[in-house]
């Protein structure tokens, strides 16, 4: 499939046009990345739900797992990803584009692709140390045969939950992901939970005050700039109107045991 086929497919599904080219920019990092470097990530995320799992909500990071002792460095992704990513981009009608650290340090490297200066995406890599890896699924890209290493949704739904308890402030993109994600069949069996409960939200799912807390307070006022404007119109002024009564819904669910 070319590129104009992938960006209308995305615009399809509810993504205005620049943000369908930015997700065709996405599968395109992926599958070099994923080419020069097998083996080496786990492709988690936002980004992840909408390019496998088909969520309408754009996200800008590509976020990373590794687990390699000596993972590439930002020169090392730069030198792999700017010439034939330009290519793809200047397709799809961006100037040309620009691979630069925006953090790097300890256990975390960020990156910012930019077009004429401003930012199209990040690369977000994260050392881990340890993954479920009886629930990672390979996924092809589409312009390519590439396996993209993606945690099921069932190991999704335990990142975002432990996401949505650790952050230091409430992500109202976490209960969209999270509602998104039990609406499509996805649940924490026995293992995930014990996972969950020995994990980095430990602590917060010893306070049920905490966790009741935060669900309440997604509300328009959390939710309308996390995701009003990353979001098609009809889907989110469906959730505005029901004042988000389904994703509080969905979190009293999932957290049911701990509340």
């Amino acid at each position: 499939m070319n590129t104009a086929a992938r960006q209308a497919q995305y615009e399809e599904r509810g993504f205005s046009r620049e943000t369908a080219a930015i997700n065709v920019l996405l599968e395109e990092t992926l599958n070099i990345l994923f080419s020069r470097f097998p083996e080496t990530f786990v492709f988690f995320g936002g980004a992840s739900l909408v390019l496998f799992y088909g969520s309408p909500r754009h996200s800008g990071d590509l976020d990373l797992l590794t687990s390699a002792d000596a993972p590439p460095s930002a020169a090392d992704l730069e030198g792999v990803l700017r010439r034939p990513l330009s290519e793809v981009a200047e397709t799809l009608g961006f100037g040309e584009l620009t691979i630069e650290p925006a953090r790097e340090g300890g256990e975390f490297l960020k990156l910012a692709v930019r077009s004429a200066g401003r930012a199209l995406f990040t690369i977000d890599i994260t050392r881990m140390s340890a993954v479920v890896k009886s629930e990672l699924v390979a996924f092809p890209v589409s312009s390519e045969q590439t396996a993209v290493a993606v945690p099921s949704r069932n190991l999704q739904l335990l990142f975002k939950a432990e996401a949505f308890l650790t952050r230091s402030s409430l992500k109202a993109r976490d209960a969209f992901d999270i509602k998104l994600l039990m609406d499509s069949g996805a649940a924490l069996g026995a293992n995930l939970q014990a996972h969950l409960a020995d994990g980095p939200a430990a602590d917060r799912l010893e306070d049920p005050k905490f966790i009741a807390d935060r669900i309440n307070r997604v509300d328009s006022r959390t939710c309308r700039p996390e995701l009003q404007p990353y979001l098609p119109e009809e889907i989110y002024r469906e959730l505005e109107q029901e004042e988000f009564k389904s994703l509080r819904k969905a979190l009293t669910e999932l957290f049911s045991d701990w509340l």
